[in-house]
């Protein structure tokens, strides 16, 4: 008799778990942008990019001499902004317009995004707009003080940076960005063109904001390529690169290094972008 209705329960569970997959699989199936979510959240569109630790031959040298080296760009593309690492008294944002469209964001993100813009126009034939930029620290006060569970509070906004794009086209913004042929393209394909979604839907154990699919943020490559494949956050990267290791990874070196007035740089490299990373290191990105 036991054995008779352990058999029945079992049957009735299996029952009623196949009718919730049945279920769900037609509300994906109605709702392509759910489906779209879930895999993102799942990671099932993203590849493993490989990251090494190495070491190369290395040299010290000023910080004075990198910035006079044509070979070397400093930037601020990767700038940690957060409650935690709070922008600093005198930390100013170097901004440029887009295209003469009125549109101001760091100077360093601004060719990159053209080239974003561009292949959303060509993969969806959609226009990528934005919506907000750059806000100085008197703007940030005033959101701030008219919605506090909204906006972030004074000098922990990336938008006081012009790294944080909030975009979208017409007739799909905020949620219901990703609902749109573009927000999907935005969401999973920005990392090849430096910019990762800084608050995804995995992320809010280490960012504490709720997934924001039409907010972009600039960090450029290889990065966005490591944040986005990996499923990391921006705080997630940037703690998991030890300070003073040399890392490979898609064709490139990185370090993290505590700033001073030297660095450690390969003896041998092409190019570099150096960037402050607001927790007191430069995160350094070279190619050889």
């Amino acid at each position: 008799m036991k054995n008779k209705l352990r058999k029945r329960v079992s049957a009735g569970l299996i029952i009623s778990v196949l009718a919730v997959m049945a279920a769900l699989l037609a509300v994906l199936a109605a709702k392509p942008h759910l489906r779209f979510t879930a895999g993102e959240y799942l990671g099932l569109n993203t590849r493993k990019v490989t990251v090494a630790k190495i070491s190369p031959e290395l040299e010290d040298v000023s910080v004075g001499a990198l910035r006079g080296d044509s070979r070397v760009m400093f930037d601020q593309s990767l700038m940690l902004v957060n409650s935690k690492y709070p922008l600093k008294d005198g930390d100013e944002p170097e901004l440029a317009e887009y295209k003469k469209t009125g549109v101001i964001m760091n100077a360093c993100a601004a060719e990159s995004y053209s080239e974003l813009s561009a292949a959303v126009r060509e993969k969806t034939d959609s226009k990528l707009l934005v919506m907000s930029s750059v806000r100085d620290a008197q703007e940030q006060k005033e959101l701030y003080g008219r919605d506090s569970s909204t906006a972030a509070a004074p000098g922990t906004s990336e938008h006081q940076t012009g790294l944080g794009l909030d975009v979208y086209v017409k007739y799909f913004a905020g949620q219901g960005f990703v609902k749109s042929k573009a927000g999907q393209f935005v969401n999973s394909e920005s990392w090849k063109y430096g910019f990762i979604i800084r608050y995804p839907s995995y992320g809010k154990s280490s960012t504490g904001i709720n997934f924001e699919p039409w907010h972009i943020r600039y960090v450029g490559k290889p990065h966005a390529a490591i944040i986005y494949n990996d499923r990391l956050t921006l705080e997630k990267y940037i703690d998991s690169l030890k300070k003073g290791e040399w890392y490979a990874a898609d064709g490139y070196l990185i370090s993290r290094q505590e700033l001073g007035e030297k660095v450690n740089m390969p003896k041998s490299y092409s190019s570099a972008v150096i960037s402050p990373d607001n927790t007191g290191c430069y995160i350094i990105t070279v190619r050889q």
